[in-house]
């Protein structure tokens, strides 16, 4: 068990160039975080990786060499106004700091490239055949629905929608004893779907499709963000999204993240 925290910190000082002897987790977060060898064929059957969030501490994600690094490609409004007090990034930062420091599981499954009429999955380049996307099971549920449409695959949904198949899924787990202890389903959070991609899945980034993330403002409402690409490699695209607006064209994948 503790030979992947192992690599993975490995991984993680490498590329931020960091003192091997840094540490990104608190020694006792590591010691505590136990799984159930029951669960391990579950969770690897919905591609489910765990992975480590380096604390602020070690790796401050205010830091312009953290920007530098991770958003490579990203462009800042040329008006002179300071982005950092806007409550959309207060947001960003108030969110990933849950996951700082703690241990989390990703959702690595190949995102596809866009087709017409909403027919793509999750699992191959083309997103043609649903046996590839391990959630496909959930999709087209009476719950998953769109308006009073069903909603067959990663895209065309909405706020509500995805809310209810994450309800749906986190119900399912724990009534079966599927979900491991001290953790929830959501969708993957941005900030951690750009750092997972750029460091150890970059192939997420050789596919235009988008993806979708949140996190929760101040007063608690939900903050939408589309996440992605903008070149094979790049993880840079990172911009708010409206709760109401179109998201035929967004997908997202899983994460199991801790629930305190």
């Amino acid at each position: 068990m503790r030979e992947w925290i192992t690599a993975r910190e490995q991984k993680l000082r490498e590329f931020f160039g960091l003192n091997p002897t840094t540490k990104l987790i608190a020694p006792e977060v590591a010691q505590a975080f136990t799984m159930p060898s029951s669960l391990d064929a579950h969770l690897a059957s919905f591609n489910l990786e765990w992975h480590v969030i380096p604390s602020e501490q070690a790796v401050s994600i205010e830091a312009d060499a953290y920007r530098e690094r991770l958003y490579p490609m990203v462009k800042l409004d040329p008006q002179p106004y300071d982005y950092r007090k806007t409550s959309s990034y207060q947001a960003v930062i108030r969110g990933h700091s849950r996951h700082q420091g703690r241990i989390i599981a990703v959702e690595t499954t190949r995102k596809p490239r866009y087709l017409p009429g909403n027919r793509q999955f999750y699992g191959t380049p083309y997103g043609f055949d649903e046996r590839h996307d391990p959630f496909a099971q959930y999709f087209g549920r009476t719950t998953f629905l769109t308006g009073s449409r069903v909603v067959g695959t990663r895209y065309g949904h909405n706020y509500v929608s995805l809310r209810q198949l994450v309800n749906l899924i986190n119900d399912e787990w724990r009534a079966h004893s599927l979900m491991p202890p001290g953790f929830r389903l959501t969708v993957c959070p941005p900030v951690v779907f750009n750092l997972i991609g750029t460091i150890f899945h970059p192939e997420w980034s050789e596919s235009e499709s988008l993806e979708l993330g949140f996190y929760r403002d101040e007063k608690d409402n939900a903050k939408c963000y589309a996440v992605g690409s903008n070149a094979p490699g790049d993880f840079s695209y990172f911009r708010e999204i409206e709760t109401e607006s179109d998201w035929t064209l967004l997908g997202f994948r899983a994460a199991l993240v801790p629930e305190s």
